[in-house]
């Protein structure tokens, strides 16, 4: 399993800023975890209704998170519904967004571009992108990638 965190240098280039094994596992015997980032605890809100079925925004509400599953396919595609045209635009190519964002590869692999860095991911490998990061994720393969990921509003 392979761990990657993006941040910024000395000077706010997006870089990587550690990549390799994750340093923390415990083997508990029935269960093994890996410890790939903490932050300190925030309580979620607690909603009457499915938050899901809102209106669907590239980032989550100022000061909320969401949990998402992303397919990436081996060829961009155009004109997918459920998101808006500019909304659509977001994600071909490099972005960045006001999230932290705890994203682990499920199925396929992608390339994920920081500055002047690729680093090829498969899956079990996670990704932790903290706020501002300029990158992008291009699927290079000839399969469909899936993603997991968590978004945590830095707003």
């Amino acid at each position: 399993m392979k761990r990657v965190v993006t941040g910024h240098d000395e000077e706010g280039h997006s870089v990587i800023i550690l990549e390799g094994a994750p340093p923390t596992v415990i083997d508990a015997g029935t269960y093994v975890m890996t410890e790939l980032w903490i932050t300190d605890p925030a309580m979620p809100p607690v909603a009457g209704a499915d938050p899901s079925t809102r209106e669907w925004a590239a980032e989550p509400p100022a000061g909320g998170t969401c949990f998402r599953i992303v397919e990436i396919p081996p060829v961009a595609r155009s004109g997918e519904h459920g998101a808006s045209d500019g909304d659509q635009r977001f994600f071909y190519g490099a972005h960045r967004t006001d999230t932290l964002d705890y994203v682990t590869v499920l199925r396929g692999e992608v390339t994920l571009i920081v500055g002047d860095s690729e680093v090829a991911l498969l899956p079990g490998d996670s990704v932790i992108q903290q706020p501002g990061v300029l990158h992008d994720w291009q699927n290079r393969s000839t399969e469909p990638c899936v993603l997991a990921g968590v978004l945590i509003s830095a707003r």
